[in-house]
C-alpha cells in the first residue's frame, strides 16, 4: 500500500538527533506517520560527533533523551541515508509525504573571514567540525573519515566553548604523544582532569617534554568569552558571570 493510500499523513524528518528527534516524537503523539532519515547510522548526531568522548555522562544522558523520543510505534527511522548523497530531494517530493522537515542542524563551520584562507584546509588550517569528528571517532575500527597529524604550537581562532574542547584536545594529544615517547602511558580521562596534575605526577613539565603548547586567539576580552550565561538581574549577579568567564 502507498503513503497515499493508507489513509494517514506521513512526515519524513531529516536528522534524528535533538531537533529532529522533538520534532518526530511531537507530531507522532498527535497521531503522524514519521519517517526519520539520518545520514549516520545512530541519530545522535553531533552529540557523537561534535562533543569531545570525555564528555561521556553528557553524552549518554543527551543520546538517552533521543532514543526515548524516537521510541514510538509511528516512528520508523532510517540509518546510514543522506539527503543529497543517498537519495535526492526532488526524488523524496515524489514519495508523497505530506510535509519534509529538514533537521540537519549546524554542519558547517562559520568560515575564517580571511580572502583565499580555505586554500589552506589540509596543509595546515583545520575547522573544528571534521577535527573534533576525527578525534571521537578515530579509535574505531575500519574509520576511514577524515585524519589528522596535531603539532604542537598550534593557533586556535575562537571564544566559546567549542574552541576550548579543540584546545583541549590539542593539548592532550600532544602531551600524550610526548610521553608516550618516555615510555610513559597516561589516558584521555587523566589527562582531562588535568595536565598539570598528570605532569607533575611523573616530575615533568611542558618544557621538558619540548612542548610550548597551543594559542587560543579570541578578538575580545577574555571576560566577554559566552562560557557562561550573562545575567543581566543585577550588577553582581554579572560581574560573578564575567569573573566564571575569565577563570576558564
Amino acid at each position: 500500500m502507498s503513503i497515499k493510500e493508507s489513509g494517514h499523513h506521513f512526515i519524513a524528518i531529516f536528522g534524528g538527533a535533538v531537533a529532529g528527534a522533538e520534532a518526530a516524537s511531537q507530531l507522532a503523539k498527535q497521531g503522524f506517520r514519521i519517517v526519520v532519515f539520518d545520514q549516520s547510522k545512530l541519530p545522535y548526531g553531533k552529540i557523537e560527533d561534535g562533543l569531545p568522548k570525555w564528555h561521556y555522562k553528557l553524552r549518554d544522558k543527551e543520546e538517552a533523551h533521543i532514543d526515548e523520543k524516537l521510541d514510538h510505534e509511528n516512528i520508523l527511522f532510517v540509518p546510514n541515508t543522506k539527503l543529497g548523497r543517498d537519495i535526492g530531494f526532488e526524488e523524496v517530493l515524489h514519495w508523497g509525504f505530506s510535509a519534509i522537515i529538514l533537521a540537519t542542524g549546524a554542519w558547517r563551520d562559520r568560515p575564517l573571514p580571511v580572502e583565499g584562507i580555505d586554500s589552506y584546509i589540509g596543509k595546515g588550517l583545520s575547522y573544528q567540525n571534521p577535527f573534533v569528528y576525527w578525534y571521537n571517532h578515530k579509535h574505531e575500527p575500519g574509520y576511514n573519515g577524515p585524519s589528522f597529524y596535531i603539532h604542537d604550537n598550534a593557533l586556535i581562532v575562537g571564544g566559546g566553548l567549542a574552541s576550548l574542547d579543540v584546545v583541549k584536545i590539542v593539548m592532550m594529544e600532544t602531551v600524550q604523544k610526548a610521553l608516550k615517547t618516555r615510555g610513559i602511558e597516561e589516558n584521555m580521562f587523566s589527562l582531562e582532569h588535568g595536565i598539570n596534575k598528570a605532569l607533575e605526577k611523573h616530575r615533568l613539565s611542558l618544557p621538558e617534554l619540548g612542548l610550548v603548547g597551543c594559542t587560543l586567539c579570541y578578538r575580545r576580552r577574555d571576560i566577554d568569552m559566552p562560557l557562561s550565561p550573562m545575567a543581566a538581574n543585577t550588577p553582581e549577579l554579572a560581574e560573578k558571570a564575567r569573573m566564571v568567564r575569565k577563570k576558564y
